[in-house]
């Protein structure tokens, strides 16, 4: 049987319960095994969340974010910087984003490419070949045979004319039903784009419940430095799913990736120590939008399509 604790444990886990809720899950949590298990079950996800290798370089990826996204700061001292060979004006970090972008587009093209049936192989259709004519002899002169000759012929029995050979219809090979169509690719949007949209629509979705609970100490500075990292790898996805669903014509997904692109950025974009007041401005542009209940429906739309 379920028990119906099982949501307030993932509650309780996530630090959204009161004070006197929180006891009472606890004493519940002492005798119902089956919210034992959905705890450690919770607490193991989210330990595998904590532990997830960032593929992105962080120094690069965060020096890029911040020339690009960044308020303007105060003019400092220029530096000399001394030009490349050849004329190479881009830095190591702006050359090492646009790698990563680029090579992230292409695993995912080949990724679709694969899953796509090989149907542009041709087909041979047997054609029927015209059957050889057989070309009359010419006619040649005949001498009149003589009266013995005659006599020799009417005394020999009657020779039976020889028959005339017949011609045995070629048969044609004809194609067979949907072989003349099999050389036409099916135009068929595959399901790889939508997984992958799902999965980022989860992760950001968790992503936006831990910033929630995010813990201020005594001096007022947030302790984001998990949510910062996790957004800084969920932006670049972000783009190109983004970029996809405007491709393939999926209004309802790109939309909803461009309304959670910036706060994804604004996360991103955080110092090192944030003032509690910057992280409430995101907070509130969080609530305002109410974008977590829409990935939560939009995910689970998603999934039910795939399914």
């Amino acid at each position: 049987m379920n028990c119906d604790c099982t949501e307030k444990v993932s509650l309780l886990i996530d630090g959204e319960l009161s004070s006197s809720e929180a006891r009472e899950i606890e004493r519940h949590l002492l005798t119902c095994a089956e919210c034992q298990q959905a705890r450690a079950d919770f607490l193991s996800v989210r330990s595998e969340l904590s532990a997830f290798p960032s593929t992105v370089p962080q120094l690069a990826l965060r020096n890029e974010l911040s020339k690009l996204l960044s308020p303007v700061t105060s003019p400092s001292r220029p530096v000399v910087v001394r030009r490349p060979f050849l004329g190479w004006a881009f830095g190591p970090a702006a050359a090492a984003f646009a790698t990563l972008l680029i090579a992230s587009a292409i695993a995912v093209w080949f990724f679709n490419i694969s899953k796509r049936p090989d149907t542009n192989q041709p087909v041979a259709v047997a054609t029927p070949q015209p059957a050889p004519t057989e070309t009359a002899p010419s006619p040649t002169p005949q001498t009149p045979p003589s009266k013995e000759e005659n006599k020799k012929e009417q005394t020999k029995e009657p020779r039976n004319a020889p028959s005339t050979p017949v011609r045995r219809p070629v048969p044609v090979s004809t194609p067979r039903p949907g072989e003349q169509f099999a050389s036409i690719p099916e135009q068929v949007r595959p399901a790889d784009a939508q997984t992958l949209t799902v999965m980022h629509l989860e992760k950001s979705e968790v992503l936006l419940r831990s910033f929630r609970n995010v813990r201020v100490d005594s001096r007022n500075i947030a302790e984001v430095s998990y949510e910062k990292n996790r957004a800084q790898q969920l932006v670049i996805q972000n783009m190109i799913l983004r970029r996809e669903a405007e491709a393939s014509g999926d209004v309802q997904s790109a939309t909803l990736l461009e309304s959670l692109e910036p706060i994804l950025l604004d996360i991103a974009n955080l110092p090192e120590k944030p003032k509690e007041a910057d992280v409430n401005v995101i907070k509130e542009r969080v609530e305002r939008k109410n974008i977590v209940p829409l990935l939560q429906v939009n995910s689970a739309a998603l999934a039910r399509a795939l399914d």
